[in-house]
């Protein structure tokens, strides 16, 4: 490995390894986990050397871009070599083109802020962004925080890429045109593909211009009530805000406490209307908060001042960051059929407050309800658990909330599926469907050399 990417960029002491085999999943690091050697690369040649040298000898290799999957993408499966891509973020913007490359490693508030000056949207907005890559964002194809139904994935602004083949072969997709192919295209099946069928060394994304935004808070007595709004949006076929968020009525006290505001009287939504004017924009506000009467809310209200908003819009992520500081959580992704929502969210709630795995934990639940996405999460306050405990709960929130999908037509829409999710895929889809995604990954990894265990199902 230090011929390949040199002495410095290759490690073999047990820390280094040690600290690659952890990720977010709330359990601790295993014998079989842990990497033989971890490796920095700084091109696609070097990239494609590693590969090349890993299928020679049969040794696995796990790609890692700062390891933030909360399903158990980031950690390894099987003693392997990590391939961390952190080195490989050049960034070149081309206005005239009407596109940027970036490397994978590029974090994505660094992305956000360097697109800035051209005036251009970042498709992305996971709550990790001050860490999270984009090399990771495009792997799992995650708009993250933003409604799908304005925003779309970032893979439908990805022009073409520069992967590097599970067998070493170097390869250029798509178009440098802003009009992306028709038919078959390479590009297309990448993204998305959770490091199983190549490893991306290269991101050539579309500059979208950056809309002008308008706030919106709401605050009611009941996250029932947040539900009722949600499905009353999509029947009445309501232009969709690009961000819709909800805490509900304990994350709200926790969110709005953290960040030095009066605890609100039940639950809190939060909205971000985009349009390419500011006139536009308002007016898209103003029909949005009339809209917004159908569910009753305590108060609803556009927040001109920006300071007042970032509080506002904080607090969600800062009663995220409570329960995972403070103890030990077991998170769901549940995407169900709109019409459906309701019945879902109940469901969890139940689930999640009658645990055979454990007794006594709490229920919270915030997120990106307007996507629709259920965050239902199990929290114990105190990490002093035991291993084979953690490992129970987190598989049987996984499995019970994994069937409200199947159950009401939903599927992960942020998260990734495979890793801890991969049983879910034969549950929802059937076998042959599986198979279909085995024969692919053998065909293009013939020595099931990449993110080995991902696919299999580690959990």
């Amino acid at each position: 490995m230090a011929k390949i990417v040199g002495k410095e960029n290759a490690f073999t002491d047990k820390p280094t390894s040690l600290a690659y085999a952890k990720d977010a999943m709330p359990w601790d690091v295993e014998a079989h986990n842990i990497p033989h050697a971890v490796v920095r690369p700084a091109s696609s040649q070097e990239v494609s050397g590693v590969l090349n040298y890993a299928n020679g000898k049969k040794i696995p290799v796990h790609t890692h871009g700062s390891g933030t999957s909360l399903v158990g993408l980031g950690r390894p499966k099987t003693n392997c070599i990590v391939l961390d891509m952190g080195r490989m973020k050049g960034l070149e913007v081309f206005p005239e083109r009407g596109y940027f490359e970036v490397g994978p490693g590029f974090h994505i508030a660094k992305l956000r802020k360097a697109l800035e000056p051209y005036h251009a949207l970042l498709p992305a907005f996971p709550g990790s962004e001050l860490v999270a890559t984009i090399g990771g964002v495009v792997s799992v194809n995650t708009s993250a925080h933003a409604v799908d139904a304005t925003l779309c994935k970032p893979g439908d602004y990805v022009l073409g890429m520069e992967v590097v083949m599970p067998t070493g072969e170097i390869l250029q997709t798509g178009t440098e045109s802003t009009r992306k192919p028709a038919g078959i295209e390479a590009t297309k099946f990448l993204v998305g593909s959770e490091g199983l069928l190549c490893v991306i060394t290269k991101i050539r994304m579309r500059l979208i211009p950056l809309p002008c935004f308008e706030n919106i808070v709401a605050y009611y007595n009941r996250t029932e009530d947040i539900l009722d709004t949600v499905m009353a949006m999509y029947k009445q076929g309501i232009a969709t805000p690009m961000f819709y968020e909800y805490l509900d009525e304990k994350s709200s006290k926790v969110g709005f406490e953290a960040v030095g505001l009066k605890a609100p009287p039940g639950a809190v939504a939060m909205m971000s209307m985009g349009a390419s004017t500011h006139v536009g924009c308002e007016e898209k506000a103003k029909r949005f908060l009339e809209f917004l009467k159908v569910g009753n809310p305590i108060e609803a209200k556009i927040v001109k001042d920006k300071a007042e908003w970032a509080q506002i819009w904080s607090s969600r992520a800062e009663a995220g960051n409570y329960i995972y500081r403070l103890g030990s959580t077991f998170g769901s992704e549940i995407t169900v059929r709109v019409d459906k929502l309701k019945e879902a969210f109940h469901e969890a709630q139940d689930i999640i407050l009658n645990l055979e795995s454990y007794k006594g934990n709490e229920f919270y639940s915030f997120g990106h309800i307007g996507a629709p996405t259920i965050h239902a999460y199990a929290f114990i306050p105190t990490k002093d658990i035991p291993n084979d405990v953690k490992i129970a709960i987190a598989n049987e929130v996984r499995e019970k909330t994994e069937a409200l999908n199947v159950k009401y037509g939903g599927c992960g829409g942020e998260w990734g599926l495979t890793a801890q999710r991969a049983s879910f895929l034969k549950k929802k889809y059937g076998d042959a469907y599986y198979e279909f995604l085995a024969h692919l990954k053998k065909t293009m990894d013939p020595n099931n050399i990449l993110n080995r265990g991902n696919l299999e199902g580690w959990m």
